[in-house]
């Protein structure tokens, strides 16, 4: 029943967190369910990727899958598939659009499930940066919350290259960007996130 249950919600390779496990199962006690945790691993139907997080094997050509870190990052505070509760930020962000090309030593992310200003977390020995979201994420305004992070991203350097301005402003008319509900959701970043976007032309040129 226990991993029959689990494989019902979640496919192969996909991480599973011990709390939605915990949740899944709440009528039983902490304690048996990591027993029926561990006897899951003990049978190879679950593997313990890192503390807390789990999966179901899947057997390839060459062996069983594994997951990495970004996957479980991703999955974790971007999105689950369904729902979409944060977007990266940093250099990482600024290289989606051409405003850098250095490479990220640390993955940054903003998300709603983190509680502070900012934390390291490691997963797996693969350090990320999480910063709590200023509104909430969601899959209706995650493209918004995209292009706010960007322009909060430049500082007070917000020079922006021609490559960079194209990209930005293909991806307001691929995502039907509005320019009021933008102005209203600025709102909610610092005033020189707004700066920066005016002074850079290409929301006014675009919308």
């Amino acid at each position: 029943m226990f991993i029959e249950k689990i494989k019902k919600q979640y496919n192969q390779g996909e991480p599973i967190f011990v709390e939605d496990i915990l949740l899944m199962f709440s009528n039983f006690t902490r304690a048996y369910v990591f027993r029926l945790i561990k006897t899951a691993e003990q049978n190879g139907e679950l593997v313990r990727f890192s503390r807390g997080v789990y999966f179901i094997p899947k057997k390839t050509l060459f062996g069983f899958s594994t997951l990495t870190s970004s996957i479980v990052a991703n999955n974790k505070y971007i999105t689950d598939g369904n729902s979409i509760y944060g977007v990266f930020s940093g250099l990482t962000l600024l290289n989606q659009f051409a405003v850098s090309s250095q490479v990220p030593n640390v993955i940054e992310i903003v998300t709603n499930n983190e509680a502070t200003r900012k934390r390291v977390v490691d997963i797996d020995g693969m350090k990320f940066i999480l910063r709590k979201s200023r509104f909430e994420i969601t899959k209706e305004n995650y493209n918004y919350y995209c292009l706010l992070q960007l322009f909060s991203e430049l500082g007070d350097n917000p020079n922006l290259g021609d490559f960079a301005k194209q990209k930005i402003k293909k991806y307001i008319i691929e995502n039907s960007i509005d320019r009021n509900e933008l102005m209203k959701l600025a709102m909610k970043f610092p005033a020189q996130t707004l700066k920066n976007m005016i002074g850079s032309e290409v929301v006014n040129g675009t919308l």
